[in-house]
């Protein structure tokens, strides 16, 4: 990509944000737009929403208060609107903005001038960013050990701030795992039980077994069951209620029978966050459910590449070729390419600049969606958990399909087929493929970003559609919002890539990063925005999703180390290669320090949390315990009768829905 395109897509993107972010300024101010831009505080209604009903020049022109108002939100305000969750994502753009503000400078103020001044004999492949990027140091120059000691220290600043954000995170977890909010709530008295056998004797039922099993096993802490039941049936499902918050996590977390595939146990999720279609399904088939969803994820991760390399190749001809019939009084009809290359020099850098990755970032769209289907079809049981599953497989879905595609698209078959033959070359070739692709990926990121995040901020889907139905039905004199919760897994995955793009291209390309600090503050005050006004919480794992996102960007520095063992290679400095390998173990070792002391705690309900809240609160166990099993109920069913009759009435009845 040359100068011109990549100028082009700068230009495009900035444009466009701003005409975006200035319509949304404007457009928020309407009443009418309320329930799409106040979703959050219209539910809730704990403040007024503003209003600017005055027919005044303010109203119709852009402002920036949104922003301030944004950039004056502190983390308690976050944690107490949407809960830790929400705060998750927060971090991860502070994380993004305190990293890559340090890797500009050292690439900027030291890197950039290195590579300026050390020129090397031209190369065949050349690109944009070529005299600023580590392509232009002449091979086996001293300044190559420059490069090598910034890959050492943003490496450990990098360890540094994860293992900051892992541990802070840590502790707010246990804060909020205390708080009065999330230990009164029912899942901390509730344990799902799934594998239970066929009933023992001809005249027992899935019911009297579970209560007789759990009256026999847990007699101190054990309390009362409720069947999941379709068209008055039993299924082997139970939600098992205990007097005692450590009952409950002792129950879920250990062994209850010699076989571990009957009478499996785990902490039920929240009543709101249960996937009762999903329940239903036979314990026994669940394993063929998730062979089929990895299946799945893993056909379309390999040939979803094939129809979108066409369509983006196809779309750019149709645009040239179309742009090649030009009427002109006085002048043939049909132009050639060159004239118009010599006539409209802007459109060709706009093909090769923006549409690519235009066309690419409108295909990943549909991605997220695609693979919170496949999650729900391996049978999750809540959404929670569902989320958490596609925010993985879309991760790795965008490094195989964004990034490594891209990277070797240029001669996938050759260097795929090199790799397999002499895959001792593996790295060179890495290392390669991606000095050469630098001015994509600044556009993959201006497009992901700036264009990315204002279109995310507009809502243009939903104003379409309010306007539709306003036009048909009117609008009413009560305003319902347009209720939706925060796209995890859509925002961490594609975040996430950027992160292990601006840590790739840290040392290659530094004149990337300062591009990555606007993209990650534009989505600080965009996502802030959002939680504040928009997004529900629907669900609270209690950070439960920062360990994903504290392995994708360990992946990114994985990622980064080996590309320069593979560039010190390639520019005749093996000494600087063998003396990053040291640097690679330091970074798997501190990962698996970061499992064994962070990752457990996430996972698991820690004991000693429950047995605190058991004793600050031992008036209200009672009170909380029997509210629990009143809470596991499908929507549809009204709530009547005592604990007795429930056990035996549906959960789900025939052709419930979640």
């Amino acid at each position: 990509m040359d100068a011109q395109s990549l100028v082009a897509s700068a230009v495009v993107n900035i444009g466009l944000a701003l005409i975006i972010l200035s319509l949304f300024s404007v457009l928020k101010k309407r009443h009418s737009n309320a329930p799409i831009y106040y979703a959050r505080l219209l539910s809730t209604r704990e403040k007024p929403v503003p209003s600017h009903n005055s027919l005044t020049l303010s109203r119709f022109c852009p402002s920036i208060s949104w922003i301030r108002r944004a950039y004056r939100v502190d983390e308690d305000k976050i944690l107490h609107i949407g809960g830790l969750d929400a705060l998750v994502i927060i971090r991860l753009f502070k994380f993004g903005i305190k990293y890559f503000a340090v890797c500009s400078v050292v690439g900027v103020v030291i890197l950039v001038p290195i590579n300026y001044y050390s020129e090397d004999e031209p190369s065949q492949i050349y690109h944009s960013m070529y005299p600023i990027s580590i392509s232009n140091v002449k091979s086996g120059s001293n300044w190559l050990w420059v490069h090598f000691t910034c890959l050492w220290f943003i490496t450990l600043y990098g360890l540094y701030l994860l293992y900051k954000e892992y541990d802070d995170i840590l502790v707010k977890r246990m804060q909020q795992l205390k708080g009065d909010i999330i230990r009164h709530r029912p899942d901390q008295f509730t344990v799902l039980v799934r594998g239970i056998p066929l009933p023992s004797q001809p005249n027992s039922t899935y019911g009297s077994d579970v209560s007789e099993f759990f009256s026999r096993n847990y007699p101190g802490s054990y309390k009362s069951y409720k069947m999941l039941q379709v068209s008055r049936k039993e299924l082997p499902v139970a939600f098992v209620t205990f007097n005692s918050r450590q009952g409950a996590a002792l129950a879920a977390q250990s062994q209850p029978h010699s076989n571990p595939i009957l009478w499996t146990t785990e902490m039920a999720p929240e009543p709101r966050d249960v996937s009762w279609t999903n329940l239903a399904i036979p314990f026994k088939i669940l394993w063929l459910r998730r062979i089929g969803a990895f299946l799945a994820a893993s056909l379309l991760t390999i040939f979803f590449t094939f129809p979108v390399t066409v369509a983006i190749s196809m779309l750019a001809s149709f645009v040239i070729i179309l742009a090649s019939f030009v009427i002109i009084p006085g002048c043939n009809l049909l132009r050639t390419r060159s004239d118009m290359r010599v006539n409209r020099p802007g459109l060709g850098s706009i093909v090769t600049g923006y549409l690519p990755s235009a066309i690419l970032k409108g295909f990943m769209f549909l991605v997220p969606c695609t693979m919170l289907k496949i999650t729900k079809f391996s049978g999750s049981i809540s959404r929670s958990k569902r989320e958490l599953k596609a925010s993985s497989m879309v991760f790795y879905f965008l490094v195989g399909n964004v990034f490594f595609l891209c990277l070797i698209s240029g001669s996938l078959l050759d260097e795929i087929g090199a790799s397999f033959a002499h895959p001792e070359y593996f790295l060179s070739h890495l290392a390669s493929a991606v000095s050469a692709q630098a001015d994509f990926f600044v556009t993959y990121i201006l497009t992901d970003g700036l264009s990315g995040f204002s279109w995310e901020i507009l809502q243009p889907g939903l104003l379409l559609w309010d306007g539709m139905m306003s036009c048909i039905f009117g609008r009413g004199t009560d305003e319902n919002p347009y209720l939706y919760s925060l796209p995890y897994f859509r925002v961490i995955p594609f975040t996430s890539l950027s992160i292990l793009i601006g840590m790739v291209y840290a040392i290659v390309a530094p004149l990337l990063l300062p591009v990555l600090v606007v993209y990650f503050c534009l989505g600080y005050i965009v996502y802030i925005n959002q939680i504040q006004d928009v997004y529900v919480p629907t669900y609270e794992t209690c950070g439960q999703y920062w360990p994903y996102i504290h392995q994708y960007i360990f992946f990114g520095i994985i990622l980064m180390q080996m590309t320069m063992i593979g560039l010190f290679g390639l520019k005749s400095k093996p000494v600087a290669s063998l003396a990053t390998v040291p640097l690679l173990l330091i970074t798997i070792m501190f990962n698996e320090y970061c499992k064994s002391r962070f990752l457990p705690s996430f996972r698991l309900y820690p004991i000693q949390i429950a047995v605190e809240n058991d004793l600050d609160e031992n008036a209200r166990n009672a009170i909380d315990s029997e509210n629990a099993i009143h809470s596991y109920r499908s929507p549809q069913l009204p709530a009547k009768g005592s604990m007795d009759s429930e056990r035996n009435q549906p959960l789900l009845p025939a052709g419930g829905r979640q």
